[in-house]
């Protein structure tokens, strides 16, 4: 088995529909220009996804831009938010240009949901993804007793 630091990392693309959207290319090209890897998921998969994935931060991208996404959204994954983001290790970054899906204020607390308002660009925003992912990643690989503070190292 590959080492979680020399495998590829993968991010993960909520599917609302069978075809893939065209987002999912943007970013697909972008994301492999950084070294990660898209895959594509249904809702259904999302919670064992989370159990199983090998991966520290499971990153899933969701792009809504029409009506038909925005209804299938609000019918089969707006509800099952609250109980996937209970899971510290799933960030949900929400792309969309209907604003009345920004459920934001709802999940600020968790801080694990971002809302992205379309338009967006797919090349600026995945190295913003890249970046964040680097984040979670040096997050967690920070030693537990913590970093000694300048001022007390004289002392010690």
């Amino acid at each position: 088995m590959q080492n979680a630091r020399t495998s590829t990392p993968f991010i993960f693309f909520l599917c609302l529909e069978d075809a893939l959207p065209k987002a999912y290319y943007a970013f697909d090209k972008h994301l492999k220009d950084l070294g990660f890897m898209l895959v594509p998921v249904k809702m259904d998969q999302i919670q064992s996804l989370v159990a199983l994935s090998e991966q520290e931060q499971v990153i899933i991208l969701c792009s809504v831009t029409d009506t038909r996404e925005f209804k299938i959204y609000n019918e089969k994954i707006r509800g099952f938010l609250k109980f996937i983001l209970k899971s510290k290790r799933l960030t949900f970054m929400h792309m969309s240009g209907f604003g009345k899906l920004n459920d934001q204020r709802l999940y600020l607390l968790l801080k694990n949901y971002y809302f992205l308002r379309y338009p967006l660009d797919a090349k600026s925003m995945s190295l913003k993804i890249s970046k964040y992912h680097q984040l979670k990643t040096d997050e967690r690989t920070v030693w537990p007793g913590g970093k000694k503070s300048v001022q007390n190292q004289g002392a010690a």
